[in-house]
Order: C-alpha cells, then sequence, then structure tokens
C-alpha cells in the first residue's frame, strides 16, 4: 500500500472498518443528516444519501472531488477554516469545530445546513463533516423573530404605557408609552423599579392583584376600567385609567399586564367644560342683571340729578359757615356716590358706547402700571412683568381695557395688603388666534364658594364703604364686549390668578385706526 495516495489509505481504512460492521452502511443510508468522511488533504472519500442531497450533487460527481469544490465558493470560508484548523496540532485537541453554511440549489430557496467536524484522534488519517439540515428550523426562528418585532413595534406605539410583570413583581416589559408617562427609562425600570413603586401606595398594587383573581371586576384573570393614581419618576401624582389582567400557562400564573391611560389631558377637558358652563350660566345671568340694572340706573339717575342741583344751590344760598352747610356737603357728597353707581351700572348693562380700534395690551398694562404705582399700596408690591414684545393686537377700546386691568390689580394689591408680588404675563396663544394676559398675585387666594360669586353685581368681601362690588362684575362686561373671556383660578393661601383671552387681529390685514 506504499504506493497508495493519502486519500486512497483512508479510504482503505474507511472501507476495513465499515466492513467489519456491515449495519454501519445501513445506517450511514438511512440517516436524515449528512455525513461526509474526508482525508486529511481534504478530498471527499465518502458521502451518503442524505450528504448528496444537501449539497445538491450526484454520488458521481464526487469522485476525485476536494471539500473545497464541494462547499462552493461561497463558502470558502469555512474551507479556509478546516485548513486552519489541521495546520495547528493545538486546535486539533478540541477535535470538533461547528459552523452554519448555505447552499443554493439552482432556482431554489438556499439550504441552511448546520455542518459539525469531528475528528476522531484514535485514527487520525481523516474526519468526519455532520450536516444537519436546519433551513426550517430557521424559517421558523425568522418569522418568530419578524412577529416579535411586529408586536414589540405594535407595543411600543401605543400612547398608552403598557407594562409588565412576573409574579415577583419584576418589570419585564415596560414600553415608550410608559416611559413617556412616569419619566423612567426602559433600563432604569426593568433593572430597578418593582410593581410597587408605580403607586404612591404600594398597597394598591397588591389590590389590583387581587381584583384581577376576583370574578368580580370583569372576570379571573382580568380587570378592566379602574381609576387609580400611578407615581412620577420625580414624586409627582397622575391620575390613570387602568385595564390588564394575568398571563396564564396551563393555568399557571406566570406574569402580569397593565395598559395605564393618562387622564390628566381629559380631566382638564373636563374642568374647562365645567368652566365653560359655568361661565355661560354666569353670561346668562349678568345678561338679565344689566337688563335690571339699566331700569334702574335710568329711574335713579333723574331724581339723583335733581337732589343734586337743588342741595348745590340750597348750599350756595345760604353761604359759607352756615350750621347746615356741613349736613348739605353730606347730601352732595352722597349724591355723588349715587351718580358713580349709576355710571356703572350703565357700564355694566352695556347702555354706554365707545369707539373700537385696534389696541397694543402691553401699551394698555403699561400705562395702567405707571398710574397706580405711585399709590400707597403699590409701595411695597413687588410688579414682575412679562410681555411678550410680538404681542398681536386687539380690536377694542384702550380706556376700557384700562379699567379692567387696573381693576384687578388694585384689587390684587389690596388682598396681598400692599406687600406682596404681582406678576403680569402677556402672550400669544392657539396659534396666535388669541391673546392672552394672565395676572397672578402673592395673596390669600379666594375660597371655593367665594369663586363662583366675584363676578355679581354689587358682591363684595370689602367691608362697607370700601366697595361697590361692581368692579370685577363692570370688568367682565368690559371683556364680553370685546369678545374675550375672563377667567380666575385660586385656591386659599395660593394667590389668585385672572386670565383674558382675546381675539387676535392681523395688523397687515386691518386698515382700521391703531391705538396705542
Amino acid at each position: 500500500m506504499s504506493g497508495q495516495s493519502p486519500a486512497e489509505n483512508s479510504l482503505a481504512t474507511i472501507t476495513r472498518d465499515l466492513g467489519s460492521n456491515l449495519y454501519l452502511y445501513q445506517i450511514l443510508d438511512e440517516t436524515p443528516n449528512g455525513v461526509l468522511v474526508v482525508s486529511l488533504d481534504h478530498q471527499i472519500i465518502y458521502t451518503n444519501p442524505a450528504a448528496c442531497h444537501f449539497l445538491a450533487i450526484s454520488p458521481g460527481d464526487i469522485a476525485d472531488a476536494s471539500l473545497g469544490q464541494i462547499l462552493g465558493p461561497e463558502n470558502i470560508w469555512l474551507f479556509s477554516l478546516i485548513t486552519n484548523f489541521f495546520k495547528d496540532p493545538e486546535a486539533r485537541t478540541s477535535s470538533r469545530i461547528r459552523q452554519e453554511i448555505e447552499i443554493h440549489k439552482t432556482e431554489k430557496e438556499p439550504v441552511i445546513i448546520d455542518v459539525v467536524l469531528v475528528y476522531p484522534p484514535s485514527n487520525p488519517d481523516y474526519y468526519l463533516l455532520y450536516l444537519i439540515d436546519i433551513t426550517a428550523r430557521k424559517q421558523l426562528e425568522g418569522e418568530l423573530r419578524r412577529r416579535n418585532a411586529f408586536f414589540h413595534n405594535l407595543i411600543d406605539s401605543s400612547v398608552d404605557g403598557i407594562i409588565a410583570s412576573d409574579m415577583q413583581g419584576k418589570l419585564i416589559l415596560f414600553n415608550q408609552g410608559a416611559q413617556a408617562l412616569l419619566g423612567y427609562s426602559e433600563q432604569e425600570a426593568l433593572a430597578d423599579l418593582h410593581v410597587t413603586g408605580l403607586y404612591e401606595d404600594a398597597e394598591v398594587a397588591y389590590e389590583i392583584i387581587k381584583r384581577m383573581r376576583s370574578d368580580e371586576y370583569g372576570g379571573k384573570g382580568k380587570l378592566l376600567r379602574h381609576e387609580f393614581v400611578v407615581k412620577h419618576k420625580d414624586g409627582s401624582p397622575i391620575p390613570v385609567s387602568f385595564s390588564g389582567g394575568i398571563i396564564y400557562d396551563r393555568d399557571q400564573e406566570i406574569a402580569t399586564f397593565g395598559i395605564f391611560t393618562d387622564l390628566r389631558a381629559m380631566q382638564k377637558i373636563e374642568e374647562d367644560l365645567e368652566q365653560t358652563h359655568n361661565m355661560l350660566m354666569q353670561s346668562e345671568k349678568m345678561a338679565g342683571l344689566g337688563r335690571l340694572a339699566a331700569g334702574v340706573a335710568h329711574e335713579i339717575n333723574n331724581p339723583m340729578s335733581g337732589i343734586m342741583l337743588y342741595a348745590n344751590l340750597v348750599s350756595e344760598g345760604l353761604g359759607e359757615g352756615h350750621p347746615l352747610s356741613e349736613d348739605l356737603d353730606v347730601i352732595i357728597h352722597e349724591a355723588e356716590r349715587c351718580k358713580v353707581i349709576v355710571a356703572d351700572l350703565l357700564e355694566f348693562s352695556h347702555q354706554t358706547s365707545y369707539e373700537m380700534v385696534l389696541i397694543d395690551l402691553n401699551a394698555v398694562i403699561r400705562k395702567t402700571l405707571g398710574i397706580v404705582r405711585n399709590q400707597p399700596y403699590f409701595h411695597n408690591i413687588e410688579v414682575q412683568l412679562q410681555l411678550d414684545d410680538d404681542i398681536l393686537p386687539i380690536f377694542g377700546n384702550s380706556i376700557r381695557m384700562n379699567q379692567v386691568i387696573m381693576n384687578i390689580i388694585v384689587n390684587a394689591a389690596q388682598a396681598m395688603e400692599g406687600n406682596g408680588t404681582l406678576r403680569i404675563v402677556s402672550r400669544n396663544r392657539a396659534g396666535r388666534d388669541i391673546v392672552e394676559v394672565v395676572i397672578s398675585d402673592t395673596g390669600p387666594g379666594i375660597e371655593a364658594d367665594r369663586l363662583e360669586k366675584i363676578f355679581d353685581p354689587f358682591y363684595t368681601t370689602k367691608v362697607p364703604g370700601e366697595g361697590t362690588g361692581l368692579g370685577l362684575s363692570v370688568s367682565y362686561a368690559i371683556v364680553k364686549e370685546h369678545k374675550g373671556s375672563i377667567r380666575v383660578t385660586s385656591s386659599p393661601g395660593a394667590g389668585a390668578t385672572f386670565s383674558l383671552r382675546f381675539p387676535a387681529v392681523l395688523d397687515t390685514l386691518t386698515g382700521g385706526n391703531h391705538e396705542p
């Protein structure tokens, strides 16, 4: 055998080995896995039928073929890996390598083969390559990856927070909606946040799982449409609507999940609707009172003018120093106060007319502050101005708007008893369709039961003689006349905030007068 090649020597050895165990031939022929016997010079010695099928070659084409030819140019990297394996004696002590390759058949999808090299040190004349078809497994894995990616994207695309945890409370899912809602990153939540940390009160988490296990809240394993308060990363409370359930595996609880819907926007809409409803009710009430006030004002105006006229005539006729002069002065002073009240009533009932032009609310605010800053009540009040220089004009009357601003800031100064901070902000809102002025103070605030009455005529919290209770009601009427709205928010001890909103006017689109 000295004249035989290494491949022929290996073939003789293989033939001898298999000849002594004929049943091995049958095993190799019937096995679904491919088997290649390769000499150390990488010539194919033997292939079973499965290997021929996987490699898309006939048994006759294998004669005198090398491993590199059989694997093809697309898998030359594997052939290089095998040749390097046998060049390093130390590497051969591991006796095995495993790689995946693709075999491209004509006009067919590639077959994915798991190739396992086994080098038997007990008989170092050849090595074995086992070929295992893993195409179906890889296709299944790819399909699973695509489905997982689809469901992951679907979950992450939800605007609601979706959170899941195992039965020990460790979070295993924290989507982007949950990150936006609670302020944690996915890494932070999955690493450090326990399910009980989602709630202000940890007992809520245990109550939720208890209700999920009950049949009373949507069926066993479910909890539908419950409202809770969750805790943001910064500690602030967030009202949410919660629906969730338990995930089972063969009746075994393995996880829980919850869908958290942020209720803050909904609550804000409900508050705005309630405020709008109250304003409509107020408008109807004010309209009725306005008609009544107009009638009363006209009925009082004429006799009051007569009282003042005759009181002045009597005072002039008696001359200075007469004992009745002081009494006549009181009559004249009180009659003048009645005239002022009558004027306010006429203003409140829209019985006066005035010119409407384009006005700059920033100019109105500055002018009003210039008038009141020197008043004693304002000496210890800090005025903070945040006026938008790009504010749009509105259509109105600057004198009347001056009256509105003055009523509000004077009331604020009196509420703060001449010591505090008055903040005035002007800005464009709603895509520059609305101009807003916000006036806030640091006074004692307004009780909830009084908030509903502050725009009512003659309602005042001041002591008798210090106010008629018409200031804010007149301001309300003026704002409505300007097609605007006025809102107040307050709570005891937290000051009050008045918000005035008016339709903006694009100055370049109108040719009307522009009043500073």
